[in-house]
């Protein structure tokens, strides 16, 4: 089975889907058994066309076949690109078990967050879901509690508030909050602060001072 990972518009559509693992590893067919096969989808013509442009289907005499840039090297994977996946083969499996860092700034200070997440992206983070929301892709069950928090926030507009906040733990390494907020909540939900006895936020990310970096504790891949 074919696994597209960071699907575009083409890709993500479910006719593509469903017609390269169909066509996977290696049948050859007319555009004729395509229509017999999937007889549910309109204008197939116009799709097959679209794959054919974009280089994902082969075009010799009159037969279709796919041309998928498999990958095929852990050390070229990039989380931000999209990726061709075959999940039978060793590298499937290999990357299964990879973390990968992200980074996330903002305009109004220095500050850096990092966060582990595995490949596809299903980890609790603010990257994670603000990569989401702006491409409109739904939000795997344990990202809905950031989002009953948070609902479609402006990623520039939450990470003012939301570093502002951590910017706090320079002067202290306990901070009160006393009103209802909601990037305050959004940074609880993700166990990157928690009160302590006193009813005070303590801070449960890594913190460089010197380079006001916080990041999130590894992945247990146990």
């Amino acid at each position: 089975m074919i696994k597209i990972v960071n699907p575009d518009k083409l890709t993500r559509q479910p006719f593509f889907q469903d017609l390269i693992n169909w066509l996977y590893p290696n049948k050859t067919v007319t555009l004729r058994q395509i229509k017999q096969t999937f007889p549910t989808i309109r204008s197939v013509d116009r799709f097959i066309e679209d794959y054919v442009q974009a280089g994902y289907l082969l075009r010799k005499d009159r037969c279709y076949s796919l041309t998928l840039p498999l990958a095929t090297d852990s050390q070229a994977v990039d989380l931000d690109k999209m990726l061709f996946l075959d999940t039978e083969s060793p590298l499937y499996q290999e990357l299964l078990t990879k973390t990968f860092t992200t980074a996330l700034t903002n305009q109004t200070n220095q500050t850096i967050l990092l966060e582990e997440t595995d490949l596809f992206r299903t980890e609790a983070t603010l990257a994670n879901y603000f990569y989401a929301l702006r491409r409109s892709l739904p939000l795997p069950d344990s990202l809905q509690p950031l989002y009953a928090v948070l609902g479609d926030v402006n990623q520039e507009y939450a990470l003012k508030y939301i570093t502002a906040f951590l910017l706090k733990f320079n002067q202290r390494s306990a901070v009160p909050q006393k009103r209802p907020d909601i990037f305050v909540q959004a940074l609880e939900e993700l166990g990157y602060i928690a009160k302590n006895t006193d009813g005070k936020y303590e801070l449960r990310l890594n913190f460089a001072k010197d380079s006001l970096t916080f990041r999130t504790k590894a992945i247990s891949k146990d």
